[in-house]
């Protein structure tokens, strides 16, 4: 795999002034003083192209990387006026970090643009299909409107004093409920004690990422003091946006939570070696890599290394995995909000690459099963989606 600078070394070779590399490549890793980070993104090749996958299916030069830094440093230095036609090209970022590796600065173009989408925001500029989830999560904490209790899931509960405490996230309770059952299940027959909030709010990832600071900040306080009240020993997400949110941005915004989070793949990888799944099933399958669970958490082989762990036949990786894997498409929580179509085309153009593989896809995230069950009814074979959980309960002895 070519290393991120290696182009640079390539136009270089033949430069009388190969002596200054050095000088020029702590340049660009941010140890000499220089422009600031929106500047040196604005002016660089746009090498994070090619990993966009915004850039890749929108075809656009405004909604690539760079060209949406541009418009960011533009809207920044007063050249645009702060519209909501001007500002509306940040949100086609999907907030992936896909771009980071290809970034000779390790930049993620999102975190580059928030501070300008949170100006905006804080200015009253708010994209006109944005406005419900923002009004949703400030009043009820919850971006689909009022919060639903999950009694079913309830009503499994029999210790209250639990040892773990599952936070589903809102995707999972909006849209696959039957998911977070048999999470529970799993979770009895690890020979853990679970429990849950029945009344979850988001973790206000979807604020954040629209630049709502305020509504962020605000559900990172609340959700704080209820998860410390409950005093878990240990915190076990699904939604891998969720764990990114406890552990580091509610740190980041002055916000602690007492216990240790865990995305349900750390947690499973460590706790599973013991479970027995069925044999002979000979089920052929691939997977899919979560953006936050790659770039977020840092984890880029945690899921195919915990695959290779429960099967005993190797693992069919597919073309774009690890490090390089690619949006789901519902990512970001803008894109599949404010142009659902684009959010759609990318989550086909995944899913197809997925299928080339397999029927059977196994992915480790709601948002990334949602975005696929969206897209396998437009694509010409049959495939089967899986959440991690849902797999385990297919292979496990019941």
């Amino acid at each position: 795999m070519p290393e991120k600078f290696d182009w640079l070394k390539d136009e270089m070779k033949d430069f009388k002034t190969l002596s200054k590399l050095p000088i020029i490549l702590k340049f660009l890793k941010g140890r000499v003083k220089g422009p600031d980070d929106i500047t040196k993104c604005t002016l660089c090749p746009n090498m994070c192209r090619n990993a966009c996958p915004v850039g890749i299916v929108d075809g656009s030069e405004t909604t690539s990387p760079s060209g949406k830094s541009k418009i960011g440093f533009l809207l920044r230095e007063n050249v645009l006026e702060k519209n909501k036609e001007n500002v509306f090209p940040l949100y086609m970022c999907l907030s992936c970090g896909c771009c980071e590796k290809y970034c000779p600065f390790d930049f993620s173009v999102s975190d580059i643009l928030r501070p300008i989408k949170t100006n905006a925001v804080d200015k009253g500029i708010i994209q006109d299909e944005l406005k419900e989830v923002l009004k949703n999560l400030e009043k009820y904490g919850y971006p689909y409107g009022k919060l639903k209790t999950n009694e079913k899931a309830e009503s499994k509960i029999k210790n209250k004093k639990q040892k773990i405490l599952y936070l589903s996230g809102c995707s999972f309770r909006e849209n696959f409920p039957g998911v977070i059952l048999k999470a529970l299940k799993l979770f009895e027959k690890l020979g853990h004690n679970v429990e849950i909030i029945s009344e979850e709010k988001c973790c206000g990832i979807p604020a954040y990422h629209i630049g709502d600071m305020k509504t962020f900040k605000k559900l990172a306080k609340e959700n704080t003091k209820i998860i410390n009240d409950f005093n878990p020993e240990i915190i076990v997400t699904s939604c891998p946006s969720c764990t990114y949110s406890y552990k580091n941005l509610y740190r980041e915004s002055g916000f602690e939570i007492n216990a240790p989070v865990f995305h349900i793949t750390e947690f499973l990888k460590d706790n599973i070696s013991d479970f027995k799944m069925k044999s002979g099933k000979n089920m052929d399958f691939t997977f899919h890599d979560p953006c936050k669970l790659v770039h977020g958490l840092k984890q880029p082989n945690i899921f195919s290394e915990f695959l290779e762990k429960i099967l005993n036949n190797d693992v069919k990786k597919p073309w774009r995995n690890g490090e390089n894997t690619f949006c789901c498409g519902y990512g970001g929580s803008s894109i599949c909000r404010i142009n659902p179509k684009l959010g759609d085309e990318i989550a086909y153009e995944r899913l197809k690459e997925l299928a080339d593989f397999s029927n059977n896809i196994i992915t480790t995230c709601p948002s990334c099963k949602l975005a696929f069950e969206n897209a396998k009814k437009t694509i010409d074979k049959e495939v089967n989606i899986y959440d991690i959980i849902e797999f385990i309960d297919l292979l496990s002895d019941k």
